[in-house]
């Protein structure tokens, strides 16, 4: 009996065995699975506030001051129309508005709420190629507060272009 492979105390190991390795397993994909629906969640909303950025915005000229406050606006964008052409006043006067060192105008938590962020976010502009020879900075715009540090950050990247010349737009959200 002694000498038997399939006895009564191997078939019993061998089935905690499986039992303790599919626990394992299923336990780490759970976990797994609760990490990328983070994850997942403040991606798809990065691509949706990149994609509301590339129009013109509700109202269209929610730049002007004199006719609106920050209240006034429905929608944020940055276009001159529902495309990939980028307006350079409106991408400036995003980039003041959402300036949170600035003072006293300091609308960060305002233009958060328009883009619908849920949480931190940072928008950087910036061109893809410069022309030989020309020593231009390749950033266009950083707008809201950096995401240096951050522990959760997600990246939607679009193609536009400004004044006739490539540019990349990046959407950071994060924690």
């Amino acid at each position: 009996m002694k000498g038997q492979y399939f006895s009564f105390d191997a078939i019993i190991a061998t089935v905690i065995m499986v039992l303790a390795f599919s626990s394992l397993v299923a336990y780490w994909y759970g976990a797994q699975a609760v990490v990328e629906s983070r994850t997942y969640s403040r991606l798809a909303d990065a691509n949706r506030i990149a994609e509301s950025l590339l129009s013109p915005g509700s109202p269209t000229d929610w730049t002007d001051a004199d006719k609106y406050n920050m209240g006034d606006i429905r929608q944020i964008g940055i276009a001159n129309s529902f495309g990939n052409d980028l307006n350079l006043t409106k991408v400036e006067a995003l980039e003041a508005n959402a300036n949170p060192d600035a003072t006293p105008t300091n609308n960060y938590m305002e233009v958060g709420n328009l883009l619908r962020a849920g949480g931190e976010y940072f928008i950087l502009i910036e061109r893809t190629n410069t022309d030989a020879g020309n020593d231009e900075d390749m950033t266009i715009a950083e707008i809201g507060r950096s995401h240096v540090n951050a522990n959760v950050t997600a990246v939607a990247n679009r193609g536009a272009t400004l004044d006739g010349r490539p540019v990349r737009m990046r959407v950071f959200l994060w924690k």
